[in-house]
């Protein structure tokens, strides 16, 4: 289920969204690290910003998003960076019309019910089809970061259900 893509594939739709954020950055950088007045240093490795720490709702764990791209007259998905620290992760869920994540730091993990987990990784591309019962998120010990593309049927873009159980978490980080 997943499609691995090549780097060269992904690298345009990447290069984008870079120049679309550093043209709302304002600040230098300098050695990927910033200094701020109180003199602690705060890296600035990450793509996008880390984002709003999204509902336990959803989500189990410490997880956040960062919205990139609204649904508007001319694209029918929303886009966001989401951020999985160390055993966060989705609850079950599904989506009508498809999602696709593009993971861009860390490790983790994506599975459909039914079928075992699949480890994903930076630079991983992953399909999932309509109406597919999957969850992904971080593996028990590294953060994850990837970007959702997640389409639209009328209003709706997914379904959430029942959490992740401890039990299936764990049985996948084995």
């Amino acid at each position: 289920m997943i499609n691995y893509m090549k780097l060269k594939s992904v690298a345009f739709f990447i290069g984008s969204m870079l120049v679309m954020t550093s043209c709302n950055n304002n600040s230098t950088k300098s050695n990927d690290a910033k200094v701020n007045n109180d003199t602690t240093v705060q890296n600035n490795d990450a793509l996008f910003p880390k984002g709003e720490k999204v509902s336990d709702e959803w989500f189990s764990g410490d997880a956040f998003l960062q919205p990139l791209l609204a649904r508007d007259k001319n694209n029918d998905f929303a886009l966001g960076s989401v951020t999985f620290e160390p055993g966060a992760r989705t609850h079950w869920h599904t989506h009508p019309k498809g999602q696709v994540l593009i993971v861009t730091e860390g490790e983790g993990f994506y599975q459909e019910k039914g079928k075992p987990a699949q480890r994903i990784k930076k630079g991983d591309v992953v399909n999932i089809p309509e109406n597919v019962e999957h969850w992904h998120g971080a593996t028990a010990t590294t953060k994850m970061v990837h970007i959702a593309l997640t389409n639209y049927e009328g209003e709706q873009n997914v379904t959430w259900l029942k959490p992740v159980t401890e039990e299936e978490f764990n049985e996948v980080n084995k």
